[in-house]
């Protein structure tokens, strides 16, 4: 039973504004709401002449008001903002008429009683809350910045009693700006005081790179990948490629790949075409992604993202998106636009004819985002769920033997388990950079947890280097060098992006420092060398310069980070550590 007090007013006990219709408890917070809807200004300030609608604004002022306006407005003849600009609180072009009365058809009047001087300098007052200079307003969209065109209505939800009088200016007076032009720190001079004084511009700082944050999405958009004007010159020099080759007819290199041919020589991904005599194995990968696909569509799961309907024209779609030229294409573009950013792929030993179908199906979708043509993006997104389906359902990522196996992970071994890692990876990438709202939601409450539950079933502290610096070039693995390297950058990655939806997402983190036993990656030289002997080399190298800190964990790292006293060359020796360690480091901190 509900029991309605009596001291609570009903809504016909509210006082009632008969213009805007908004309710007041108090009878005399109606009357100062009452004041915004006329342009009277009956308070006074005896020292600058200011007028203001409210006593409390009128007493808020006085407390900083230094007389310097009245001043200035009996001794100069300089620009003045017309009365309806003052009044409203607007930029002002102080022409006859000015921009914002002639673009609404209003008479623009002045008048020295009701304007304050502004200074010969080309600075543009807004009011008492701020300031735009004639720079700022001209400001380019170089940064991302959208253009905003708020209406009245925009600030209805905002109330004068708690805020005071808004100021009224519009954003679409000024075209080619956003919100963000209009944020200015001063590091020099102090607030500007009295009601219209404007600052000194000896040191503005604007923070457009903030906008990246809050309003655009993408990789494009969001990360490194180059300019349009790049991206399409990546794009025709795969094109050029891809027809070169199909001209030669050059033989298919991958048939005689096998899938413990790591410590071969290095595979370069060119485009490849087929032999009259062997298939061609990303024919056989293009199959078998349109075979998982259809499993995922046509047998859905409860709660399944998939939304689609197999049916013959959809199957032939997957197998033109899909097909050996076109997973060609998009694999270039991942390696020549995305790689850089998350490089967690051993490219020089990379077979697309013998990996994971689902991580080769995942690289294709990114290398597809980041393409300047239009058509592959929006192709790439009919097939973003069902690729995430066929990932998240992969054998090699949920099986559970890991959990009562007590032999600790082998990398080696284990080869397909970290492409299915990586492909999950991929897929929290895409989806939430690429994806739809509601799979934004779902990478970051419920599929990024089965990451990283993942990874602690891998061991996050098994994920070391042996001693390479007791191996001979004879002894030393390419293949097994490659696969610990690409399980610690994989946990890197995996770690960072926990920061990240921490950070910018507001969620509760999932891994702790305390858990990262593992070494630190080994430098790109090493990572990114094309032969075995060169790879062996660089390791060499590595080590006999920086022993002390080669095999060192990124808990020990942080740890010595957090000393007090940081001797020099331990500071020396963690800056070479290369920008991946880096950016974990500062991340945890």
């Amino acid at each position: 039973m509900l029991i309605v007090s009596p001291t609570m007013s009903s809504t016909s006990e509210l006082h009632r504004c008969s213009i805007c219709l908004k309710c007041y408890k108090r009878r005399e917070h109606l009357q100062r709401h009452t004041g915004s809807h006329s342009s009277a200004r009956p308070y006074h300030c005896p020292s600058c002449n200011g007028t203001f609608q409210r006593a409390d604004v009128l007493r808020r002022h006085l407390k900083t008001c230094d007389g310097q306006a009245n001043k200035a407005s009996a001794t100069s003849t300089k620009r003045r903002a017309c009365d309806r600009c003052v009044n409203q609180k607007k930029a002002c072009s102080s022409g006859k008429p000015c921009q914002n009365c002639q673009k609404r058809s209003l008479l623009c009047s002045y008048s020295c009683a009701s304007n304050a001087v502004l200074p010969e300098d080309d600075t543009i007052l807004i009011g008492s809350q701020g300031f735009l200079s004639n720079e700022a307003s001209m400001l380019s969209d170089d940064c991302g910045s959208m253009p905003l065109n708020f209406e009245d209505r925009a600030f209805d939800h905002f109330d004068e009693d708690a805020f005071g009088i808004l100021p009224d200016f519009e954003l679409s007076d000024y075209p080619g700006t956003n919100w963000l032009d209009f944020i200015n720190v001063n590091i020099e001079t102090q607030a500007p005081r009295g009601p219209r004084a404007s600052y000194t511009n000896s040191h503005e700082y604007s923070f457009p790179f903030l906008d990246s944050f809050t309003s655009q999405t993408g990789f494009v958009s969001s990360f490194d990948c180059g300019s349009l004007a790049q991206r399409e010159e990546v794009l025709a020099a795969v094109l050029r490629s891809l027809v070169k080759h199909e001209r030669q007819n050059v033989p298919d290199r991958l048939a005689s790949k096998t899938e413990d041919s790591r410590d071969a020589a290095p595979l370069v991904t060119a485009p490849l075409s087929q032999s009259p005599c062997l298939p061609d194995p990303l024919s056989l990968k293009t199959q078998e992604i349109i075979l998982l696909v259809k499993e995922v569509a046509t047998v859905k799961p409860r709660n399944s993202a998939v939304t689609m309907t197999w049916s013959p024209s959809l199957e032939e779609n997957c197998s033109v998106f899909f097909s050996p030229t076109n997973l060609q294409k998009f694999l270039e573009l991942y390696w020549a636009i995305w790689h850089p950013n998350v490089n967690f792929v051993h490219r020089p030993t990379f077979n697309p004819g013998v990996c994971k179908s689902i991580l080769l199906a995942s690289m294709a979708l990114i290398g597809a985002c980041v393409s300047p043509d239009p058509a592959d993006n929006e192709a790439a997104k009919i097939w973003f769920n069902c690729v995430e389906e066929m990932v998240f359902i992969d054998d090699d990522f949920c099986s559970d033997m890991l959990s009562t196996d007590t032999a600790p992970f082998n990398p080696v071994l284990n080869r397909r388990k970290i492409e299915a890692l990586q492909a999950a990876y991929m897929v929290i990438l895409y989806q939430n950079w690429e994806g739809t709202d509601a799979s934004k939601r779902r990478m970051r409450r419920y599929r990024y947890s089965n990451v990283v539950s993942t990874a602690r079933d891998f061991g996050i502290s098994g994920a070391k280097h042996v001693n390479y610096s007791q191996q001979s070039k004879q002894e030393f693995s390419w293949g097994e060098f490659v696969a610990r390297e690409e399980l610690i950058r994989t946990f890197l990655w995996i770690f960072l992006l926990d920061h990240a939806f921490t950070i910018f997402n507001n969620l509760p983190p999932r891994m702790v420092i305390k858990e990262m036993k593992m070494h630190m990656a080994f430098p790109e030289s090493c990572f990114q060398a094309a032969t075995k002997d060169e790879c062996y080399g660089e390791i060499q190298c590595w080590i006999s310069s920086f022993s002390p800190t080669c095999y060192i964990t990124l808990l020990a790292a942080v740890e010595d980070i957090c000393e007090r006293a940081l001797v020099q060359d331990t500071r020396r020796n963690l800056a070479r550590l290369g920008p991946l360690n880096l950016f974990a480091m500062v991340s945890v901190n």
